[in-house]
């Protein structure tokens, strides 16, 4: 019988895993299929990685207040034409 209780178990460890590995690639799979998903998953890179602000839309709402940014339309530009350039060299 333990024979059995260790073959069931070493199945279900196998299958929760598997299972759990194919779901995570596949929402990945789909996520990556749509530019917001695009967009969510770079963004959250970027922040992980400390080159991003973690609340990017604050950021830019702050800057925008601040007059460094211009909003056109759902687009936010530099007003600045040598941060443009400089941002630009990077």
């Amino acid at each position: 019988m333990s024979g059995l209780k260790a073959g069931l178990s070493v199945g279900l460890a196998v299958g929760l895993v598997a299972g759990l590995g194919f779901g995570l690639l596949n929402g990945l799979n789909a996520l990556m299929a749509i530019p917001w998903g695009m967009f969510v998953l770079a963004r959250a890179w970027l922040a992980l990685r400390g080159k991003l602000p973690r609340d990017l839309m604050a950021f830019l709402a702050d800057a925008h207040q601040r007059g460094v940014l211009r909003q056109v339309g759902a687009v936010y530009q530099f007003r600045h034409i040598e941060l443009q350039r400089r941002l630009a060299n990077r």
